[in-house]
């Protein structure tokens, strides 16, 4: 069995996405005032170098949909500002 490619990846994810999205799972509507573990990432892998624009480039992609990845992760596990 071979490792999946990124575009078999998203079209997995997608579906899931979609799902709970139809069963009314929605983004916290004031994002400025939340923070959460998609921020926690982001930030991370910046420190590493690893930004959305390197992300593409290495992957030759021209939509990598990280900004909803961190909607998502920000979502499941935030926290109010301070």
């Amino acid at each position: 069995m071979s490792e999946p490619n990124n575009e078999q990846i998203k079209d997995d994810m997608n579906p899931v996405i979609e799902e709970l999205e139809r069963q009314g799972v929605n983004f916290n509507t004031k994002e400025e005032e939340y923070t959460g573990l998609g921020d926690v990432v982001e930030s991370t892998l910046k420190a590493f170098g690893i930004t959305e624009e390197r992300f593409k480039a290495w992957f030759n992609l021209k939509e990598c949909n990280c900004n909803k990845r961190k909607k998502w992760l920000n979502n499941l596990f935030s926290w109010r500002k301070k």
